[in-house]
């Protein structure tokens, strides 16, 4: 089951889109559960009471808090790279000043059941892998987390440690080849032999390192720089634009 917010003070346009949410549902057979927020402070007080959704469809032009300032507070005072944010507006000029709240997408009004649908299958494709999970081993115990929970992968030694969005650090005994074979090559990367990256959790590029969306700065070896270069962008730039 999916949970989606839409978030838009003009009510008749979130009916559509619940619309639209309501045909997906009934062509792909997947539950949709959908929350309707007419304002950025209704949403805001939603998301400290409860669990994160899947997908918000989030209006940029919205009276007081605004869909630039929710997403600033979803990505940093929050810290949710779960959600994922598709800005909606009638103009195309606020392309790049939401690059650093790293929405999932950007739909110009008016909105279609195409435009939606094509949404949910990309959601569907970037995170409904087979493969959710890492699976590893501490002694006899097997663990695993979730792929889209994880941040990093920083090689120390023969010890790795997974460094999770909750800042959480699980160490184990492994090898980076053998980390390559299980995670998901659209959004894992690899930026330095004893770094592996989720560019969703990258808030900046430069040359030669990334800063993650907690403030962590991480480099980039320099026979790698044009490979990441490239990764990373792919995984920020508004799809589509």
């Amino acid at each position: 089951m999916y949970t989606i917010g839409i978030c838009d003070d003009d009510y008749m346009f979130c009916a559509q889109i619940e619309k639209s949410l309501e045909n997906f549902s009934k062509e792909t057979g997947i539950t949709i559960e959908t929350e309707v927020f007419l304002s950025g402070e209704d949403y805001l007080k939603y998301m400290n009471e409860n669990p994160p959704l899947n997908i918000l469809f989030l209006d940029i032009e919205l009276g007081g808090a605004d869909g630039v300032s929710v997403g600033q507070t979803i990505r940093s005072n929050l810290t949710n790279e779960v959600t994922q944010i598709v800005y909606v507006s009638s103009k195309q000029s606020y392309a790049m000043a939401l690059f650093q709240n790293r929405p999932m997408d950007f739909l110009v009004k008016p909105v279609t059941d195409a435009d939606i649908g094509k949404i949910m299958r990309e959601y569907r494709r970037l995170f409904d892998k087979k493969k959710s999970f890492f699976e590893f081993h501490i002694g006899k115990s097997a663990y695993r987390t979730a792929m889209n929970q994880i941040m990093y992968f920083q090689c120390e030694g023969k010890k790795i440690h997974i460094v999770t969005s909750d800042n959480n650090d699980r160490q184990f005994y492994g090898a980076m080849r053998d980390i390559e074979k299980q995670i998901d090559k659209d959004i894992f990367c690899m930026i330095h032999k004893s770094y592996i990256v989720n560019v969703n959790y990258v808030a900046e590029f430069h040359i030669d390192e990334v800063i993650m969306a907690t403030g962590v700065v991480l480099p980039i070896s320099q026979s790698m720089r044009k490979k990441v270069r490239q990764r990373i962008l792919e995984g920020n730039i508004l799809r589509g634009q």
